[in-house]
């Protein structure tokens, strides 16, 4: 029969096994808040990311958008950085003047997120790029961003599905011997899609191992010299609540390498 004292033991070592859990970071999107006579700020997060995040073994932790210069402190505390999406890039960051078709743009994001993009591959903590993610990376690395795929790759495939944000819209050639591929397997893979921009060319130290069938947009990319570094033009997040494998695998792999780091 246990005692009190056995089922304390117990429930202090349970807490210990979900403090073991690694601490994946996502960055947040500022929204303004209507239902107010003065102009109010929040910081908001899809579930989405954070039930994929828990599925996968992890422990997920907001981070709000203050200054960059917090991006450091962040770091200290987290075991692996997940940057989400949202919106576009402001263009002055790789050198263009905004484009026609730019949408909403939040600079004090892209400030803070290009801080820690830097910093955790610095500090070769896992990295996690999702649609915006893969584009604030390549932008922090140096690259540049299409600013709209419509009007300056006129033969590029739809890449703003029509359907429902749970159903897979195109496929992508995964490059073989890559992470993407040890996490997914080989091609085709379909994905869903949800973009205007893309990355026109990978910034320094990072390749392309992902391009859209049809049109060879660059859909994923890694730093192969990095423990794990990787970045999606999808929403893995989206497909992996309906119980996509690919999708979940990449939540794994994360979370795996955050465990190990």
């Amino acid at each position: 029969m246990r005692t009190g004292a056995d089922a304390r033991i117990m429930g202090d070592t349970i807490a210990k096994i979900r403090d073991m859990r690694p601490v994946v970071g996502l960055t947040s999107r500022t929204v303004r808040l209507r239902a107010t006579a003065s102009p109010r700020l929040a910081e908001t997060l899809a579930r989405g990311y954070v039930e994929a995040v828990e599925r996968a073994g992890g422990l997920a932790l907001m981070l709000p958008n203050t200054g960059p210069e917090r991006a450091g402190d962040y770091l200290d505390r987290i075991d692996a950085l997940i940057l989400t999406g949202g919106d576009d890039p402001h263009p002055r960051l790789f050198g263009e003047q905004p484009h026609p078709k730019l949408e909403a743009v939040d600079e004090r994001r892209d400030l803070l997120e290009i801080e820690l993009a830097r910093g955790a591959r610095a500090r070769g903590m896992p990295l996690f790029g999702i649609c915006r993610g893969i584009q604030i990376l390549n932008v922090a690395c140096g690259g540049g961003l299409i600013q709209d795929i419509a009007s300056q790759a006129p033969r590029a495939i739809g890449h703003s599905q029509t359907t429902i944000g749970d159903q897979l819209w195109h496929e992508v050639e995964v490059a073989p011997k890559s992470l993407l591929e040890r996490l997914v397997g080989g091609s085709p893979l379909r994905v869903n899609s949800f973009h205007h921009q893309a990355c026109r060319e990978a910034g320094e130290g990072l390749v392309a191992t992902a391009t859209a069938i049809g049109d060879g947009l660059i859909e994923a990319l890694e730093d192969p010299g990095a423990p794990f570094l990787l970045a999606v033009q999808w929403h893995p997040e989206v497909s992996e609540a309906t119980g996509d494998e690919a999708s979940r695998a990449l939540f794994a792999g994360l979370v795996a390498a955050a465990s190990s780091n």
